[in-house]
C-alpha cells in the first residue's frame, strides 16, 4: 500500500469513526403530571437506555431518590418536595445526561425547600389555606390538563433538538469534498514524482 492510499484509508477511517460517537448521545426527558414525575432515557439514533442508573437530586445536592430505567427506558418516581429535580441518568460507558424538573412544575401543596418562594410558608399552613376546596380542585385540574397537553410538545421539542440540521448536511458534504481533494493532491502529487 502506498503512502497515499494509507492516508485516504486513514481519512476514511476517522471521518467514519465520528459518525457513531454521535449517534450514542444520551438524553432524558422528564415532566411532572402532580406529584408523579416519569420520563425516559434515550440516545439520540431513538434507542432506549435500558437499566440505566437514575439519581434524583435536590438544588442542594440532596439525594431525593435514586433508581434505574425500565426495560422502555422509563421511569417514574413520586415527588415529596417542590424543589429543582436534577435527573441524572448514567447508561455507562461514559454515557451520562441530566435533565432539570423546575420546582414550578410540582404542585405548589408540596413542602418547599430552602430559597423557594414554598418554603416560606410553612407546608401545613398551604394545607389548611382557606381557599374554598372546589377551586383548589380546580386548579389542581387545570394544571393536570395543562401538563398533559404540553408534554407531547416538549418531547416533540425536544426530538427535534436531535435531528440533522442544515448545518450538519452542510458540514458532511465539507468534509468529503475535503477528503476528496486530499485524495486528489496525493494523487498529483505522485504523479509528478513519477
Amino acid at each position: 500500500m502506498t503512502p497515499h492510499h494509507t492516508a485516504v484509508v486513514l481519512a476514511a477511517a476517522l471521518s467514519l469513526t465520528a459518525a457513531p460517537a454521535l449517534a450514542h448521545k444520551l438524553k432524558v426527558f422528564a415532566a411532572a403530571d402532580g406529584a408523579e414525575v416519569s420520563g425516559y432515557a434515550y440516545f439520540s439514533g431513538g434507542d432506549r437506555a435500558q437499566g440505566a442508573a437514575l439519581t434524583v437530586t435536590g438544588p442542594d445536592g440532596t439525594v431525593l431518590f435514586t433508581g434505574a430505567t425500565a426495560a422502555d427506558g422509563t421511569f417514574r418516581f413520586t415527588a415529596a418536595r417542590r424543589v429543582d429535580h436534577t435527573l441524572t441518568v448514567d447508561g455507562g460507558d461514559g454515557h451520562q445526561a441530566q435533565a432539570t424538573l423546575p420546582a414550578a412544575d410540582l404542585p405548589p401543596g408540596l413542602p418547599g425547600g430552602e430559597g423557594n418562594e414554598a418554603s416560606a410558608a410553612p407546608a401545613p399552613a398551604a394545607v389548611f389555606t382557606p381557599a374554598p376546596a372546589p377551586s383548589a380542585e380546580m386548579q389542581a385540574m387545570i394544571e393536570a390538563a395543562v401538563a398533559r397537553q404540553v408534554r407531547p410538545l416538549r418531547e416533540q421539542l425536544d426530538a427535534y433538538q436531535d435531528q440533522v440540521r442544515w448545518h450538519d448536511v452542510a458540514g458532511g458534504i465539507g468534509t468529503i469534498i475535503g477528503l476528496a481533494g486530499l485524495a486528489f493532491g496525493l494523487t498529483r502529487g505522485r504523479g509528478r514524482r513519477s
